[in-house]
This record gives structure tokens, sequence and C-alpha cells, in this order.
């Protein structure tokens, strides 16, 4: 990974010699920066040290990779960057033993390759969703549809329904498809690994 460090006086000066050398804009690169004190009568200095975040997702590619393969499986991975949101998309010989019973091996996998992103860029790290083939588009359209069932339910009854816990992801796409329904709010609750969507009937 190419890793580039400028010093300036002053932050936006040491950022702009980054983005120059890496040829990149802001949006593309992940940055932070580090104050150096002068002696006696030298003046503070900054150093911006930086990198591209599709570097990164190409390193957590191949440790993905790298992890499956060690487990015996065969695979191809698909990478797709959509509004900030980068997917792997994992096509494999063997996708039950991935998934595990109610997508717990993907969730743990999904934690593994984000620590491992974090490891190499714990600010502004790019943000990285694992599936595999089709798996989590067809669980979020599954959640969405028991949302929008429950709403209705909720809208009947003005009894107010907490769903079963789920990741930040599926929380927000249950938060998104229901931000239209009529005298309906939801909200979180509760702490990970607990956190669930509370969906609930107001005036």
């Amino acid at each position: 990974m190419n890793v580039v460090k400028m010093s300036a006086k002053t932050k936006e000066e040491a950022k702009n010699l980054v983005l120059k050398q890496l040829n990149a804009n802001e949006e593309e690169v992940i940055y932070n920066f580090k104050e150096i004190k002068g002696g006696l009568f030298k003046g503070v200095t900054y150093e911006c040290e930086g990198f591209l975040k599709l570097d990164v997702i190409n390193e957590a590619y191949e440790f993905l990779k790298n992890l499956i393969t060690a487990m015996g499986i065969e695979v191809n991975i698909e990478v797709n960057t959509k509004e900030n949101i980068t997917t792997l998309k994992i096509f494999s010989s063997n996708n039950p033993i991935i998934i595990g019973k109610n997508g717990q091996n993907l969730e743990a996998l999904t934690v593994i390759v984000r620590q491992f992103i974090k490891n190499i860029a714990p600010v502004n790290a790019p943000r990285v969703i694992l599936d595999v083939e089709d798996y989590k588009d067809r669980q979020i359209k599954r959640l969405e549809r028991l949302a929008k069932n429950i709403a209705r339910d909720v809208i009947k009854t003005h009894v107010d329904v907490e769903m079963d816990p789920m990741n930040s992801y599926e929380r927000r796409a249950i938060h998104n498809v229901l931000t239209d329904f009529k005298n309906i709010k939801t909200e979180s609750i509760g702490e990970e690994p607990n956190r669930r969507v509370v969906i609930k009937y107001v005036d």
C-alpha cells in the first residue's frame, strides 16, 4: 500500500501536498495529521499521512480471499462500491458454510474484515459489507416485508412492537423502509449485539 507523508506549515497545505502526490481528491483518500513542534525559534509544522481508500479495500479483498481459502473453500469475490459503501460479494464452492446458521458465519467474517480495515485505517475507514451471492439482499427484502407488515398491525392496534436483535445494516434498512409510513415512528434501543428496532404508533 502506497502511504504518503508530507509536512507543511498548515494542515491544509500538508493535506493538499498528499492529495497531489497521490493524484486523488479528498473523498478518495484516508488521512490523519501529526503536529510537529519545532525548536525554540521554530514554529509548529504539520505532517499529513495519507493513502487511497481503494488500497484499503484491495487489502481487505486479499485478506478475505485468503481467509476463506484457508478454510478449504474455493472462492471468487466481486467488489462493488456505491454511495461510499463497498460490498464484497462472495461466490464460493460452499455458500452454506460461509453463511452459517441464520447468517452467523457471514456476520463473524464481516466483523473480522472490518477489524482488519480498522487496524489499517483507524480514522475515516471505508465502510464494507460482506455478502454471499444475494443472501444479504434477500435477507433485507425479507426484513423490509416483515417490517411493513408489523407497521400495518401497529397502525391498527396502536401497540408498539420490538423486533428481534439485528445488526446496524439491517436496522438502517428497517428505518429507511418505514420512513414514509404515516403514523409510524421507528427507533433503535438496547446495546450491541442485542440492539433492536422498535416500531411505534404516533398520532
